[in-house]
């Protein structure tokens, strides 16, 4: 396995896995004494087919799915029935399906409704409301019912929820597996606004999804198999493979060039990963 390293400066975990397991069943093992430490203010991708364990991972982050053995560890403080209030003030999460996250009648009382949960006073929700429907590009539709508008527009707006409640910690749980390609876009470019001022754990099976983050784990079977760059991490073809996802086109192409040895095909796979990674 890839060991992840520090690039920049000295981090602090805000995420630590100490040898968490999770069992459905004696057969279904989705956690197998995983360890992982997350550092603030890092974008990670965790990558996995269905049933690798990731969703699961992000359940049990989240306090949603309580580890059957092993610890975990928000921002210093352990998870447990007496710490979970406190920490879930600090996480938010999208889920797959949009529909599945509106309450309210228009986009307005949506967004707002995670912050009267929480006693936020009217001016300070009004404030925050008109700031996060803003970097999401949704504040023309506060007044808009949510059940008119696009997939891609509904995840736009669970985002802006999220974002309203200030966490520290924001998980997208595969926030666009069921939109359009359209839909996608949008999603993602309202997250790639967030790099740099949250700790973002992206949860998909699409490795060109993974392009934009600072680090990139690979799951399968309830274990972490690869976990780095995404350099380093996709790099490692046939572990990808092994893992039942699909590798991106260039590495494809790559792989084609090896196979075939076409003339100059050094120089051209070179060219292919520095174009792959060109921001």
């Amino acid at each position: 396995m890839l060991k992840y390293c520090k690039l920049n400066g000295d981090y602090m975990s805000i995420i630590e896995l100490e040898n968490v397991t999770y069992k459905y069943n004696k057969k279904n093992i989705a956690l197998d004494n995983v360890s992982l430490r997350i550092e603030k203010g890092q974008f990670v991708c965790i990558l996995g087919h269905n049933g690798s364990g990731k969703s699961t991972l992000a359940k049990i982050i989240v306090g949603l799915l309580e580890a059957q053995s092993g610890k975990t560890i928000i921002d210093g403080t352990v998870l447990n029935e007496e710490t979970i209030d406190k920490v879930r003030l600090k996480l938010g999460i999208i889920f797959q399906n949009p529909d599945n996250q509106f309450v309210g009648v228009t986009v307005k009382d949506d967004i707002a409704f995670g912050l009267e949960n929480r006693l936020i006073e009217c001016e300070e929700m009004l404030r925050r409301i008109d700031k996060y429907s803003e970097m999401v590009n949704m504040k023309e539709f506060l007044d808009k019912n949510p059940e008119n508008l696009s997939g891609g527009q509904k995840q736009r707006v669970a985002i802006a929820g999220v974002l309203a409640c200030e966490p520290e910690i924001i998980i997208f749980d595969e926030a666009t597996s069921m939109l359009d390609p359209k839909g996608v876009k949008e999603v993602n470019e309202a997250i790639r606004k967030l790099k740099g001022n949250r700790t973002i754990i992206y949860i998909t099976h699409n490795l060109n999804e993974a392009l934009d983050s600072d680090r990139v784990i690979v799951m399968n079977k309830g274990k972490i198999v690869l976990d780095g760059t995404c350099e380093e991490v996709f790099s490692q073809k046939e572990i990808l493979k092994e893992s039942s996802l699909d590798i991106l086109d260039h590495m494809k192409l790559i792989e084609m060039i090896e196979k075939e040895g076409l003339n100059r095909g050094k120089e051209i796979e070179n060219i292919l990963w520095q174009s792959t990674y060109l921001k």
